[in-house]
């Protein structure tokens, strides 16, 4: 059926959907979905996947990071003078107590900069005014002494002016050795 005539103004929207019952509306015909995804969503998903991955990074190093204090304090005069004074004890040769005095530093040096690759902020004791900083002396001490000998102290000999002093002074006192009367009236005033 042909449409002869407009449609009034009056009358009901489609007056002619009852006519047509038996046919089928035109449809405009789908274009196939041949469109692919854009860039901006698969960088936006890659985003949010590597913004995850780092996420979990951090976290897992942050946690792994309990068991180093973020800061610590270290008596590295006490440390040093420790040594020095064992060295001085010692009967060791001077080009010794040189090369063993070096490699010391060199071992402090070393632990200290794998401390610092760590993460770990290490402070001089001496500089420290105030606060609650966790005193890693006795570790380093521990760890030096691991990989470098602690000088040992010398036994005393007779030849050895120092030891024989020592010994003196460690002999207590004979009745012979103590001076008696009055020394106005020995033998020769």
């Amino acid at each position: 059926m042909a449409r002869s005539k407009a449609p009034s103004g009056d009358g009901p929207l489609f007056e002619e959907a009852g006519e047509r019952s038996g046919e089928n509306p035109p449809v405009a015909p789908r274009p196939a979905n041949t469109r692919k995804l854009g860039w901006i969503p698969v960088a936006l998903v890659g985003g949010l996947v590597v913004a995850g991955l780092w996420g979990a990074w951090v976290t897992k190093n942050v946690l792994a990071a309990g068991d180093l204090p973020p800061m610590a304090k270290v008596q590295l005069a006490g440390l040093v003078g420790e040594y020095v004074q064992a060295q001085a004890r010692s009967a060791t040769p001077p080009e010794q107590v040189t090369s063993e005095t070096r490699a010391f530093m060199a071992e402090i040096q070393r632990n200290l900069a794998a401390r610092g690759q760590a993460g770990q902020i290490v402070l001089v004791g001496e500089a420290v005014l105030a606060g609650e900083v966790p005193d890693i002396t006795a570790e380093l001490r521990r760890e030096v002494y691991a990989r470098v000998k602690m000088p040992q102290a010398a036994t005393a000999n007779a030849g050895d002016v120092m030891g024989a002093m020592r010994a003196a002074m460690a002999m207590p006192p004979t009745a012979a050795n103590v001076p008696t009367g009055n020394p106005l009236h020995a033998p020769g005033n």
